[in-house]
């Protein structure tokens, strides 16, 4: 019978999937310990910046877009409303509809957590020298694509349409 240490292939530490996991775990590490006295989670600061970017959005929203669960997404912006970054609103039409929107000291938190996330992509490009930033982005990307697909555009299950008064 032949033992796993007679298996073909890489040895599991050496293997792209293992190394890729460690990477993660160390990148995530770094991220987690920059955003000390924030109060918020990489995941919470993630979520907070694409309410940002994108505006009121559902929790059902969030998750479809980011691949997140929606327990996790539930429980990351249950988080960011206790700390005051974020407030839920109903939606104008869809009244069951939960939107969450940034408050003024949740668009100071991810100002601060840009900062924060911007000095550890800095350290890593200098770690990977020039033009290593570029190609790891484009290398991962390339396996992200090829394994889920490219992300499509943007369009929230339940769009905010003005009402008329």
């Amino acid at each position: 019978m032949a033992s796993a240490k007679d298996s073909t292939g890489p040895a599991w530490q050496d293997g792209l999937p293992h190394v890729l996991w460690r990477t993660q775990q160390a990148v995530h590490g770094r991220l987690q310990n920059a955003l000390d006295g924030l109060d918020v989670t990489v995941t919470q600061l993630g979520l907070a910046v694409h309410l940002d970017e994108l505006g009121l959005m559902s929790a059902s929203d969030l998750s479809r877009l980011f691949h997140i669960t929606p327990q996790s997404v539930t429980t990351a912006l249950s988080q960011l409303e206790r700390v005051g970054w974020v407030r839920r609103l109903p939606h104008p039409v869809h009244k069951r509809v939960i939107l969450h929107e940034l408050t003024e000291a949740g668009l100071a938190g991810v100002a601060d957590g840009r900062a924060r996330i911007a000095a550890i992509d800095s350290a890593l490009a200098e770690i990977l020298g020039d033009g290593g930033k570029d190609e790891v982005i484009g290398q991962l990307r390339k396996l992200l694509f090829a394994l889920e697909g490219e992300d499509p555009a943007y369009a929230g299950m339940w769009p905010v349409v003005p009402t008329t008064s």
